[in-house]
């Protein structure tokens, strides 16, 4: 009976030394890192208010998401048709809150979704999304209706 309590007490002290431990490394993880401030003057950004003004067009870019095949990979809210799977739903796009990043690694702005969708091998060398030729005002009436994906 003695070896059992004595096996009881060892096992106390390491539970209790492991406890310990785990604290010691607890205090050693830094704290997240302070909001950043906000600059003097400029007005704070309302939640949900687009990042940036966008000078295309939503309705010619949804005419445009079906003429050029991207429904076929990729589904989008409000574009009949856009079901496809082969691509990343284009949903909650236009927010950055909630789609911080886009394939290529880069921030979500609607200068670099802009960017993507006008050479996206440029983007992401090797990705399955083919370069559509686009011309600049298609590329602006694609990036309203990708922005408008909210």
């Amino acid at each position: 009976m003695k070896f059992a309590t004595h096996m009881v007490i060892v096992r106390t002290y390491a539970l209790v030394g492991l406890a310990a431990a785990a604290l010691l490394l607890t205090a050693c993880i830094p704290p997240p890192p302070p909001p950043p401030a906000k600059t003097a003057g400029a007005p704070a950004a309302a939640a949900g208010a687009p990042a940036a003004k966008v000078v295309g067009d939503v309705n010619a870019g949804k005419t445009l998401f079906t003429a050029k095949g991207c429904v076929a990979c990729h589904v989008a809210a409000g574009v009949p048709g856009a079901v496809g799977t082969i691509g990343p739903s284009l949903n909650g796009l236009g927010d950055p809150a909630k789609r911080p990043q886009l394939a290529s690694g880069e921030p979500n702005t609607p200068a670099n979704i802009r960017g993507w969708i006008k050479d996206p091998m440029s983007k992401k060398p090797g990705t399955a999304m083919p370069n559509l030729g686009l011309s600049d005002k298609e590329s602006d009436d694609l990036t309203a209706l990708l922005v408008s994906l909210r």
